[in-house]
């Protein structure tokens, strides 16, 4: 395990029309991440014109953090 950050990248598709959407679910996520230990930041990439792929950037303070996010992740959706 990585005692050093680590960064998640995770792809997204965003129907036409959805962006604004997208940005707002975006942020809300931020915010929601922003308090959970080990949290770094994170951002997003557009895609290329004509493109409907965003690409996320999480950061964590170690592989710990970013596994105990994944795993609270998980049982948000359950």
């Amino acid at each position: 395990m990585s005692t050093a950050p680590v960064t998640l990248l995770v792809a997204r598709r965003v129907a036409a029309g959805r962006y604004r959407d997208f940005l707002a679910w975006q942020r809300e996520g931020e915010a929601l991440a922003a308090d959970f230990p080990g949290y770094l930041g994170s951002g997003a990439l557009a895609p290329p014109a004509g493109g409907d792929e965003f690409q996320m950037i999480f950061r964590f303070a170690d592989d710990a953090t970013l596994a105990a996010w994944e795993i609270g992740r998980a049982s948000c959706r359950e």
